[in-house]
């Protein structure tokens, strides 16, 4: 598969909370994890900290990688990121698509509400709580 359509995908926990991007698309109320494709010649990890500046403004470091899973069509990788919180700012392609029908708002969400949060795909919840145990 081509890395063009491979997605690279952030897991960050910060005192027992992930950061998540709350969607609202499709009349569908969901979270996924912060992340996009990787472009050309880009390499996975580097697109999952470009992914997170653009989806939140933040900055973060690449702790390790937690693993890949075949989602449809295409491959997503998985890194757990350290992030400090601050202050958060949408951005990137995602802002121009944003509207009332089609919205994305980043926030930490606690461990304990991952169930409430409809975090999808479903995969990426098993990724979180073994990234959210210590090392």
């Amino acid at each position: 598969m081509s890395a063009l359509h491979d997605r690279a995908v952030v897991v960050a926990i910060h005192e027992g909370r992930a950061l998540l991007m709350r969607r609202h698309k499709d009349g569908r109320d969901y979270c996924v994890l912060p992340g996009g494709g990787v472009e050309s010649g880009e390499q996975p990890r580097d697109a999952a900290l470009r992914e997170l500046a653009e989806e939140t403004g933040l900055a973060g470091v690449v702790d390790c990688y937690l693993g890949s899973v075949t989602h449809a069509d295409r491959t997503a990788h998985y890194f757990r990121v350290v992030v400090e919180p601050g202050p958060m700012a949408f951005g990137g392609p995602e802002l121009s698509a944003a509207s009332d029908e089609n919205r994305y708002t980043p926030e930490w969400i606690s461990l304990d509400d991952l169930d409430e949060a409809n975090l999808q795909p479903v995969e990426a919840r098993a990724l979180v709580l073994r990234a959210a145990k210590p090392a």
